[in-house]
């Protein structure tokens, strides 16, 4: 898995704006000069060419085109189309799981749309690659995008860049502080404080921890915390990946599927947990129905989304994953998430690279979703920071530029499609207390069998 090796750093940035002026030309005399017809063909202006006319088809999974990062992501599309009204920018987005089913689709039928999500992980981009669907990008195109160190490295492969990250993510517990304070809890600072705390909340009568679990792919992140915390860095499943040791067996492997067996065993998950979705799961949380949400740092708009009560965007905080006698609170499930990649059958690659221009500017992605608080670009942000973020993205910031170790992509995408579905099922299972500890380590164990 690739690492994330990141510090916020001051970095002083110079944008020259470069100026073009016309060239003025001077006639030569001559008789025909002084002919009143070709006086005035000389003197009549050139016709400019009307630019022509583009549709780019523009396909996201960030499904919520009125809050956050979606509402972000539309609000460039909008500008972009009126600085440019040759372009017209037709959008279809879908949640994650929908999205990742309709890009099989498109891509058997050739019918590739323009600009596509991606996400630079093997389990998505590789398929693509090695089907010659991704147009080859021009790394210089985007240099003054101030992407951060290794951004990229998931959108490569041989050396050629296929597609750029929109975003740093880790995984938190977010937390409702009232419901904390109001009960005389703690929030949880170990994994043996989480499960205890789980059990007084569900004592009184609270939902403890909401999660997308129907979808199935953040559970396998959550497992990644948990084997952590046992073994004490991120490495050990690689081995397992590379064939070098196996889940089943291994004592630090069975204690991490132990605890999420006694998180289930204990009612810790919310309440109709195995069937919400995204949507579902972050409403229980924003509407005070559950007391942690366990997602990704893209949240940081959770403080600010006027869909929920006013006494919890004001209270919403957020936490590393409770720490071991042998993890720590800064090792963290980190990695580049989605991003862009251009079809290799685009009609108009030029027309969509010079979009994917003008959206990487600093002064638009990065610097307004960080301002936004909907979440962490993949591009150097420091300039943009304004003193004024909310306490939650504060909170985000210092669980990031704690970081002493990331684990990189998720397990799960380190490999084929069968792969991350029977890894998501396993999981489910586990979470879902269908199977025991160990019989999750076997059906871990082949599920790494498809990749050999």
């Amino acid at each position: 898995m690739r690492k994330i090796w990141i510090s916020l750093v001051a970095i002083m940035m110079v944008f020259t704006v470069a100026a073009c002026s016309g060239n003025n030309g001077k006639n030569g005399g001559s008789e025909a000069t002084n002919s009143p017809t070709n006086a005035a063909k000389e003197t009549e202006a050139p016709k400019e060419k009307e630019p022509e006319q583009v549709t780019l088809k523009f396909f996201t999974a960030l499904a919520d085109r009125s809050n956050g990062a979606g509402k972000i992501e539309q609000a460039i599309i909008d500008s972009y189309m009126a600085e440019n009204p040759n372009v017209k920018i037709e959008v279809e987005a879908l949640q994650d799981e929908p999205y990742k089913a309709k890009i099989k689709v498109y891509a058997s039928t050739d019918a590739v749309p323009d600009i596509i999500q991606a996400w630079g992980q093997t389990s998505f981009i590789k398929p693509l690659i090695d089907n010659n669907m991704l147009l080859e990008l021009n790394e210089a195109d985007f240099e003054s995008s101030n992407f951060v160190p290794g951004a990229k490295d998931g959108f490569s492969q041989d050396g050629k860049l296929y597609g750029l990250p929109r975003g740093t993510d880790f995984l938190v517990i977010y937390y409702n502080k009232k419901i904390f304070d109001d009960n005389n809890l703690t929030v949880p600072t170990t994994t043996a404080e989480l499960l205890e705390v789980s059990k007084q909340l569900r004592a009184k009568g609270i939902n403890p921890l909401a999660t997308n679990a129907m979808e199935g792919w953040s559970l396998p992140i959550w497992f990644e915390y948990a084997a952590q915390r046992h073994t004490g860095n991120f490495d050990k499943m690689d081995a397992v990946l590379k064939g070098e040791a196996k889940f089943s067996g291994d004592a630090d492997f069975l204690a991490a599927a132990q605890d999420i067996a006694a998180l289930a065993e204990n009612k810790a998950l919310a309440d109709g947990f195995m069937t919400a979705d995204y949507g579902t799961s972050r409403n229980l949380f924003g509407q005070g129905q559950a007391a942690m949400f366990v997602m990704g740092n893209w949240e940081a708009g959770l403080a600010t989304d006027e869909n929920f009560p006013e006494d919890f965007r004001n209270n919403v905080g957020a936490i590393s994953y409770p720490a071991s006698d042998k993890g720590k609170a800064t090792d963290v499930a980190a990695w580049y998430g989605g991003g862009y990649s251009v079809s290799k059958t685009s009609k108009h690659p030029e027309a969509a690279v010079a979009f994917l221009q003008y959206f990487f500017k600093p002064e638009n992605w990065a610097k307004q979703v960080w301002q936004t608080g909907s979440g962490t670009p993949a591009q150097k942000f420091d300039q943009f920071l304004t003193g004024n973020e909310t306490a939650l993205q504060k909170q985000l910031v210092g669980i990031f530029s704690a970081m002493t170790s990331s684990s990189g992509t998720p397990v799960h995408d380190n490999g084929t499609d069968e792969f991350k579905t029977k890894v998501m099922e396993a999981h489910q299972k586990l979470f879902g207390k269908q199977i025991t500890p160990e019989q999750f380590l076997t059906e871990m164990d082949a599920a790494v069998g498809v990749l050999k």
